[in-house]
């Protein structure tokens, strides 16, 4: 197959099956490389791989270059991965999940009976929606946009209030 072929039909994402294994088999050994050396974890490595992969089979999205268009989605998958990995262990430490005193336990509680309350009062229909797509269901701001057919820029407001109204009724001292 000509090469400048198989880049004509990825660019716009209109390719057959063999196409899609030429590019796995030309791309996928240095994307292994790659997310190996970053994450030093064979078995992770091969997980982001193959996310990249089925990402670019399931979405179509345009590229020049589809070399370094697996290179950077690899390497941005596995600074992803390292990134959370780091914050789920810095939230471990600082919360050992094995001191918990009952008193801290009856704080939290009592918090998280507050911040409910704050939810359903101060906020807005809008600014409760964004929220729990963001906060409670883990999406992006751009998925929570999506789903709320809204902009990215009007989940971003809507959080910056919510946030801000929760920190004044949670926190009165705090000056902001």
């Amino acid at each position: 197959m000509e090469v400048g072929l198989l880049y004509k039909r990825i660019d716009t994402m209109h390719y057959s099956k063999r196409e899609f294994q030429e590019l796995y088999r030309r791309c996928a050994p240095q994307a292994m490389r790659m997310a190996l050396s970053l994450l030093h974890d064979e078995d992770e490595a091969r997980d982001v791989v193959q996310e990249v992969f089925l990402k670019l089979w399931e979405t179509p999205v345009e590229m020049s270059s589809p070399d370094s268009f697996v290179t950077r989605m690899v390497r941005n998958r596995c600074l992803n991965r390292i990134r959370d990995a780091d914050t789920h262990q810095r939230i471990l430490q600082g919360y050992p999940l094995g001191d918990i005193s009952e008193d801290d336990l009856a704080e939290a509680v009592e918090l998280e009976e507050q911040i409910r309350k704050a939810l359903a009062t101060l906020l807005t229909p809008r600014e409760r929606q964004a929220v729990e797509k963001v906060f409670g269901e883990g999406l992006s701001y751009r998925e929570a946009a999506q789903h709320l057919e809204v902009s990215v820029a009007a989940i971003n407001k809507y959080l910056v209030n919510a946030l801000h109204k929760l920190r004044k009724h949670l926190n009165p001292q705090r000056n902001d």
